[in-house]
């Protein structure tokens, strides 16, 4: 089985969502997905699928699948979507995914943490740090009370970026800019990008919404 990584002429681009424990009623990674499915649809060898956090054989299968064929492979985890993500991740080894983003990411056990992502050629990680806390932030605090935080597990990510978010947002926190003018959106949106076209677009990048 050949290693996402290791092949050089990539043929399109597979992004992998993962919703939180809520995300079946709230729908709040699954818009985004199916947004970012119907902006795709014209585009050929470049999708977006969506999953419950509960999903991880299904998300494997995919992964696995479309490496194989030489995608690039993107994987965005919200909340404890974040925790499956670090395990899907783990298990298909030694495939490496192109892009690893944890958005807001609570770990669903203190007892049985997820791993550390190795095989991620860049990882950001998104924290929101609201100034006015909500509803959504207390289910975050509870979720972190039982099973800790995913800090340590992603600080060698490439990208912290910190947002002024409640935990329920996750399309804003997709599109807040880190320290280097890119949101997560735009990575994402640069990965899809021949190389030499991605220095032009990074000096725009961080001022249009995307999806």
């Amino acid at each position: 089985m050949a290693s996402a990584t290791a092949t050089p002429n990539r043929r399109g681009v597979t992004e992998l969502y993962i919703g939180g424990a809520g995300d079946t009623r709230t729908r709040l990674v699954a818009a985004y997905a199916d947004e970012r499915r119907r902006k795709l649809a014209h585009q050929a060898h470049h999708d977006a699928h969506y999953f419950p956090h509960y999903a991880s054989r299904r998300i494997q299968h995919i992964a696995r699948r479309d490496a194989e064929i030489g995608r690039r492979l993107v994987l965005v985890g919200h909340s404890w979507g974040g925790d499956t993500a670090l395990r899907v991740l783990k298990a298909m080894r030694p495939i490496s995914v192109d892009l690893l983003v944890c958005i807001d990411p609570v770990p669903k056990s203190r007892l049985n943490p997820p791993p550390r992502p190795r095989n991620a050629d860049m990882i950001i990680h998104v924290d929101a740090r609201p100034s006015y806390p909500n509803r959504s932030d207390q289910v975050k605090g509870m979720g972190q009370w039982f099973g800790g935080t995913l800090h340590r597990r992603l600080s060698a990510a490439h990208a912290l970026i910190v947002a002024d978010s409640n935990h329920f947002a996750f399309s804003q926190m997709m599109f807040t800019s880190g320290e280097d003018g890119l949101s997560a959106a735009n990575h994402i949106e640069q990965i899809g990008q021949p190389m030499r076209a991605r220095g032009a677009s990074s000096s725009s990048a961080g001022s249009g919404r995307v999806a």
